[in-house]
């Protein structure tokens, strides 16, 4: 059983975004009250506040799967309320949103069961910057991921090999457009040995559902790219009970 609720911010859709954006939460709000404590499945996309990830948090204890996309008025603070309260997650997704690697620490934390996690971006090419920051916080606290998916990740090799010596149950790991790694050696050696299903930084993105264009200047987009989203495609957000079955 399923209940979708779906919205779109009209031709004009900077003079209707709040008044649509009232009425999404409103609904949004409803739905949950009827899921009675069983929502199993959450997902947002241009849309929300730490409010409404708040009230989601009281009243679902039995939420296994998290899905955010461009919501840029959740902070980080609700995240982490969020997991805190939602001890059974085991799938989240971030993608085109920017979180803090101690988001990330205590997400892992709290969600002892997380299975999957997809922290996903703008590939990021020029000038070099790197970063591991989010792959330590990963190598260190979410031991039980089976499926891992960090589309445009600024890690380094030191940072995969982080996430490959931490979660050792790794069956999936998606690294397309990572342009700070080499996987030639013992790497790409631990991904064959284990039998990890692995994508590659140049592998086809054909399959990718968002925006796949690769950041080449002196700013990352992942902070500033939610006024276009918003402005080029509305609001939508799904609810599901608990029938489905997880892994």
């Amino acid at each position: 059983m399923a209940e979708e609720v779906d919205g779109s911010c009209g031709q004009n859709r900077w003079d209707g975004w709040f008044e649509t954006k009232y009425y999404m939460e409103k609904m949004v709000k409803e739905a949950v009250d009827r899921s009675c404590g069983q929502l199993a499945k959450f997902s947002m996309e241009r849309f929300g506040r730490d409010e409404l990830l708040a009230y989601l948090a009281d009243k679902s204890g039995s939420l296994r799967c998290l899905r955010l996309v461009s919501c840029n008025q959740v902070t980080n603070d609700a995240l982490i309320n969020m997991a805190e309260k939602a001890v059974l997650l085991v799938e989240l997704e971030i993608c085109h949103r920017s979180f803090s690697a101690d988001m990330i620490k205590n997400v892992g934390k709290s969600c002892p069961r997380l299975k999957s996690f997809r922290l996903n971006r703008r590939g990021y090419k020029w000038p070099h910057k790197e970063s591991d920051d989010e792959a330590l916080a990963i190598a260190q606290n979410m031991p039980q991921l089976r499926r891992l998916h960090l589309f445009g990740n600024k890690l380094t090799n030191v940072g995969l090999r982080a996430i490959l010596d931490g979660c050792l149950h790794l069956e999936s790991l998606d690294l397309r457009q990572f342009f700070n790694v080499n996987l030639e050696g013992d790497l790409m050696k631990s991904c064959r040995d284990r039998l990890i299903k692995i994508r590659l930084p140049n592998d086809s993105t054909d399959d990718y559902e968002f925006d796949d264009a690769i950041v080449e200047g002196f700013y990352d987009l992942s902070e500033s790219e939610h006024n276009e989203y918003i402005y080029n495609n509305g609001c939508s957000c799904l609810l599901e009970d608990q029938d489905d079955e997880f892994d």
